[in-house]
């Protein structure tokens, strides 16, 4: 039997089923204790803190293994424990006599079935993120429902569920969960988003899935996933199993340099925060890494590292990449992004505030620091490269630059910048013409372009790094890089994203870098890819003024291509046949 649904992380797999069973029928009942009003407020007070304080280790974790954007969901959920309304009324009625847990699931149930009828559909998607603090604090509160995650006991499974919430995604292990099938979901569920960043193919909104795995799946059957097609098939034959297994057997194996069809080379590097995270980008394939976090290295920290504690940090990733480039961010932390030990001081727009090089001019003390252990490192590793965060003028860079000649004029580094902010774009061929190298930032790029703050509920549908406007900053930015001769590589959700790779492959970019999971996917499709159709395609894709537009031109293709190949042929046919016959006009 073969399902449809919305495929929303690329990839197959072929596995037995394993169904995450919700809240509901399939949990055990759990019995209360009898407690009065006061009781049980207090018990709900400690429980929303212990949430509280299990997010913020949430939080780190996301940020160390997905970088800061994806951590923004949980952040999301922290603030919810706050929320006046979510927390009002469950106390109110918990000071009527229900009971807590039974106040925290009528409440939470009630706001996400709200939600789902709203008519956007990003804010449709948060009622996940409504049940999911809630089903942490029911934990906390005692009352643990659901089954649990699948763990390596079970061996490699496909998981198959109504919905999974952010933080179920986040606890999947991808050596076990080598696909996700759910009846709900969207493109723009964190779930999905989350499940892209992990590598894990994943197909949502597919209808009847649980009825169907029921009626259909004997216990242990196989499922078989295409993330790309947005299909799963349920009990396949031996054949189409072993297609899908293929299939993943050579994204495994897809290593060393790629080219398009047409002989085109493209990098593909990976995002890292640690050593260890170098070598696992190495072992997928990558080319290098794009994206070295360094602000990561301070979490958990009481002060900023030291010189010689950089060194030593930033040198084992400079030997675990085995030569390969290692390009490594400055300190993009700031207000939005607190680090202990490096006081900011508040301010009421952060995400506009001090952070990225702006906090780092202005605490050069620190900088320096930074700047100096990485001149050291890059003495004797030639791999290390250097990138600067939230650049919006040449003054800053020049002010990087006159520092970086007091403490390494003795051996110069590689510097690029992060084009994120639109100053940086409007000004794409002076910083060309400065710069070693440029990455474009996207997810801060389009947050920026559009005034829209990928985490803010309300303005979900509005963020969208496929708007016209984001791809023509793109590939304004990618066309100043060729003229001067310099590299520029995108980074950000947009560039793991295989919807968009013809369309970026197409405007010119030959360096992409992406979560390590995803590199392997993203080669193999790059090699498959004829670069001459990608660019006909991007051509179409600039003259789009919607969004909508430009999805349609990315679904549709190459189908879509090959019709406009094939207009012109059958055109020169009709001449050739007329040729010499004046009865034919």
């Amino acid at each position: 039997m073969i399902l449809t649904g919305a495929g929303v992380s690329g990839g197959s797999a072929c596995a037995p089923l394993y169904v995450l069973h919700s809240r509901g029928s399939h949990s055990a009942p759990v019995s209360l204790p009898v407690l009065d009003p006061g009781a049980w407020g207090e018990r709900l007070t400690e429980s929303i803190e212990s949430a509280r304080a299990e997010l913020a280790g949430v939080v780190a974790d996301a940020t160390a293994r997905l970088g800061p954007e994806e951590a923004g969901i949980f952040r999301a959920h922290e603030l919810l424990l706050d929320d006046d309304e979510w927390r009002g009324e469950i106390e109110r009625l918990v000071a009527g006599g229900v009971a807590a847990p039974a106040a925290v699931r009528q409440v939470s149930d009630a706001v996400a079935a709200e939600l789902r009828e709203l008519d956007d559909g990003y804010l449709r998607e948060r009622a996940a993120d409504v049940l999911d603090v809630a089903q942490r604090v029911l934990r906390h509160l005692g009352v643990a429902e659901g089954t649990p995650l699948p763990t390596a006991a079970d061996g490699e499974v496909v998981l198959a569920a109504l919905e999974l919430t952010p933080s179920d995604t986040l606890g999947l292990d991808p050596a076990v969960v080598r696909a996700i099938v759910t009846e709900r979901g969207t493109r723009t569920s964190h779930a999905a988003i989350l499940a892209r960043q992990l590598g894990i193919p994943a197909v949502v909104a597919v209808g009847g899935l649980l009825a169907a795995v029921e009626h259909a799946v004997p216990r242990g059957g196989l499922c078989a996933v295409d993330g790309d097609a947005g299909t799963c098939e349920l009990d396949p034959d031996p054949g189409t199993a072993a297609r899908h297994q293929a299939a993943r057997t050579v994204v495994e194996v897809c290593q060393g340099p790629v080219c398009t069809v047409d002989g085109v080379e493209v990098a593909v590097y990976g995002n890292a925060a640690s050593a260890a995270e170098v070598a696992a980008a190495v072992s997928y394939g990558a080319d290098g890494i794009g994206l070295f976090r360094t602000e990561l290295l301070l979490s958990g920290t009481v002060r900023v590292l030291d010189e010689e504690g950089q060194v030593a940090a930033y040198t084992a990733a400079a030997v675990a990449a085995g030569g390969r480039p290692v390009v490594f961010r400055t300190f993009d932390v700031g207000g939005d992004k607190p680090v202990k030990g490096l006081s900011v001081p508040h301010e009421d727009n952060p995400f506009l505030g001090l952070r990225g090089v702006r906090l780092c001019l202005d605490r050069t003390d620190v900088f320096a620091t930074q700047l100096r252990a990485l001149a050291r490192v890059a003495r004797d590793h030639p791999n290390v490269q250097v990138m600067v965060p939230m650049v919006s003028g040449l003054e800053e860079l020049d002010a990087v630059d006159a520092l970086l000649g007091e403490l390494a004029a003795e051996h110069r580094l590689s510097v690029g910048a992060m084009v994120e902010v639109p100053s940086a774009a409007v000004l794409a061929r002076e910083f060309a013409a400065r710069c070693d190298f440029l990455s474009v930032g996207t997810n801060d790029l389009t947050a920026y372009l559009l005034a829209a703050d990928r985490n803010n509920p309300s303005l979900g549908s509005l963020y969208n790094d496929l708007h016209p406007a984001v791809i023509r900053v793109i590939s304004t930015v990618l066309e100043a890089g060729r003229e001067a001769g310099v590299k520029v590589s995108v980074c950000g959700e947009l560039a793991g994203d295989i919807h968009a790779l013809p369309l970026l492959v197409g405007l010119g970019l030959r360096a992409f870098s992406a979560a390590p999971p995803i590199v392997p996917r993203l080669k193999q499709l790059i090699s498959e890819i004829d670069s001459r159709q990608a660019e006909r395609l991007a051509e179409r894709v600039l003259r789009a003024s919607r969004v909508e537009e430009i999805a349609h031109l990315l679904a549709t293709w190459p189908s879509e291509e090959a019709s406009h190949a094939a207009a012109p042929a059958r055109a020169s046919q009709a001449a050739l046949a007329t040729a010499g016959d004046p009865t034919r006009e």
